[in-house]
């Protein structure tokens, strides 16, 4: 049998993604297992020890085309559907999957053969963990489904990558606090920089921490404000560093303070204490169960409002997340790593 699993488009959905693909390689540790991703999403996963091999679908009719006949090459028997778009199940039915798991919404439940209904309340969705989310598409399989750890590798070229961005910007990683203010789902996630900027020097005084602020090239200009506002700190934006090789930088680091990203997904999947700034995001929807976080969320009157920009204009929930309070989680987070008891 050839199995198909289409693969999250969000970096810490595919992340979140990592138990499934664990599930089903229980379940199936003979069979052949094809990993159907987004071009920028296989960095993330490759290598993996579950799948066999990738198809990349990018979002352009070609790269639809392409996939569908990748798919009808491979022969798949059964297709798991872990987003819940309508394209993905038009791509596995038109690939000739012949048996097709997914959740039925956006109007694409006649394109499945096994349809699940997700949970509602009051006509909306209830807020439901990606992980588990996923996992029960598996367990339609027969996969076991009660190991919720996400798991990542590294490859030799990703190491030296890591290597090299630490060395020219002449840090100890065991020492480096990773700072990941990116917000890829929208502006309403940012946290103040002038909070950056208290907490790259609260680090340094209470921890002996030395920040260095991790994104992507796009998001350079973010690191750069981050940097100015702690009067000048290390980034990674400007060092090759690729979704790939920030794998290897996230599993050397000490410790990370981001906000609700993909990163965060990184830091748990490689055991590093990590504090994440919740403000319109809601974490019933990413819960993951890991011990190493401490978590900070900005209680407002309108959120967790789930919104990419701020319906009021303030991001109130996100400047209520005082620098004091970040340091104070890092603390019980490093402490929680090492063993002991938080000062």
């Amino acid at each position: 049998m050839t199995l198909a699993v289409a693969l999250p488009n969000w970096v810490g959905d595919a992340v979140m993604a990592t138990p499934t693909l664990r599930a089903l390689r229980a379940r199936f540790p003979d069979e052949r297992l094809v990993a159907v991703a987004r071009p920028y999403v296989r960095p993330v996963l490759d290598p993996n020890p579950w799948t066999d091999t990738f198809v990349e679908a990018d979002k352009s009719a070609g790269g639809f085309r392409a996939a569908v006949r990748a798919l009808r090459s491979e022969s798949v028997d059964t297709g798991v559907l872990l987003p819940n778009s309508f394209r993905s199940a038009l791509m596995f039915r038109l690939g000739g999957v012949r048996r097709r798991i997914g959740y039925a919404r956006g109007g694409r439940g006649f394109l499945l053969t096994d349809p699940l209904e997700p949970k509602r309340s009051g006509g909306r969705f209830v807020p439901t963990p990606q992980i588990t989310y996923y996992l029960a598409l598996a367990e339609r399989l027969g996969a076991p489904v009660d190991d919720r750890r996400m798991e990542l590798a590294t490859t030799d070229e990703d190491e030296a990558a890591a290597t090299a961005a630490y060395q020219t910007a002449d840090l100890d990683p065991d020492a480096t606090l990773l700072l990941c203010p990116g917000y890829a789902f929208g502006p309403s996630k940012a946290w103040p920089v002038p909070h950056w900027g208290e907490l790259v020097r609260g680090a340094h005084e209470r921890f002996g921490l030395t920040s260095a602020v991790l994104c992507g090239p796009k998001e350079a200009s973010v690191a750069a404000a981050v940097s100015d506002a702690a009067g000048g700190c290390a980034t990674f934006s400007d060092k090759g560093i690729t979704l790939a090789s920030a794998r290897a930088v996230v599993r050397r680091g000490r410790a990370m303070v981001t906000v609700d990203s993909g990163l965060r997904h990184y830091a748990a999947a490689f055991e590093r204490p990590v504090v994440t700034l919740f403000g319109p995001t809601h974490v019933g929807w990413t819960e993951i169960w890991y011990p190493g976080e401490v978590r900070l969320r900005g209680a407002v009157p309108c959120g967790p409002c789930q919104e990419p920009v701020c319906p009021t204009g303030t991001t109130e929930c996100m400047w209520k997340i005082k620098p004091e309070q970040v340091l104070d989680a890092l603390a019980d987070a490093l402490a929680r790593d090492s063993g002991v008891a938080a000062p």
